[in-house]
């Protein structure tokens, strides 16, 4: 079972992270996990299955929840929870298990948008981490949106606008500064795996291929994975023993690319 820990405060919300730990004696190299939810909804516990694997690969993971845009406006607060987390782990890795010196993250979804943006943005103030997985993120903010108004969102309900409480033609330079895309620089160069599906309706897969083609004319190091027939939603509900789900299929790509960068040899 893992331990329940509280890594921040949000007001009066207290920040919980599931902290899962190998059986073997640490210190473990960690990654933190950031579940999607369209930014409004989701929880840290959907994403327990691939901590248990990457626990049986010598892999601490640390799944965590931040402020959702169920009530309110939640960018920039939700990507600073991220960025807590992160630092909170780096800062108090003697107490928990974990080496410092070896941490990365794991992104779905709108994690994978948090994630990111954490890393790449000079606005968020994070420790340096060894390499990030993001699967099926939004990377463009404003292309999102639009894409979104093609499917004939009701006024009032776009996720997009919900979370950042504005369109893109109302503070052009807010979506600018919560898209990725627009983050990534030469100095911040790291390894990243992507992973999309081409048949993603909730999510383009253009996201994916302009990000992935961005961080490689930056010099980052990047492995992508795309399933031809994937949708969305799978990484979070695919149960990993069936051999034949998406989940599966990508679980050895990603132990491998976590225990390349984190350093574990067995």
């Amino acid at each position: 079972m893992p331990s329940e820990i509280c890594f921040g405060h949000a007001g009066e919300q207290a920040l919980l992270a599931d902290l899962y730990l190998p059986d073997a004696s640490g210190p473990h190299p960690l990654v933190i996990a950031v579940p999607g939810g369209g930014w409004i909804r989701g929880h840290r516990r959907s994403l327990a299955g691939w901590a248990q694997l990457l626990n049986r690969n010598g892999i601490a993971v640390a799944t965590i929840d931040y402020r959702r845009a169920d009530k309110c406006p939640a960018f920039p607060g939700n990507v600073e929870d991220v960025a807590a987390a992160i630092s909170f782990f780096s800062e108090n890795s003697d107490a928990h298990g974990i080496d410092a010196a070896r941490i990365a993250t794991l992104g779905a979804s709108a994690g994978a948008h948090l994630s990111s943006l954490a890393l790449l943005s000079d606005k968020f103030s994070t420790p340096s981490v060894k390499g990030m997985a993001l699967i099926y993120g939004v990377y463009d903010l404003h292309a999102h949106w639009q894409a979104d108004l093609t499917l004939n969102a009701a006024p009032g309900t776009d996720k997009t606008e919900r979370m950042m409480g504005a369109t893109p033609y109302d503070n052009p330079q807010l979506y600018h500064d919560a898209a990725p895309l627009r983050q990534i620089t030469y100095g911040k160069a790291m390894p990243v795996l992507l992973c999309w599906g081409n048949c993603d309706r909730d999510i383009s897969p253009e996201q994916s291929r302009n990000f992935d083609l961005a961080l490689r004319q930056a010099g980052f190091q990047v492995r992508s994975v795309e399933f031809e027939e994937a949708g969305h939603f799978w990484f979070s509900e695919e149960d990993l023993a069936d051999p034949i789900s998406y989940s599966a299929r990508l679980a050895p790509e990603l132990v491998r690319f976590f225990k390349r960068i984190l350093e574990v040899s067995a």
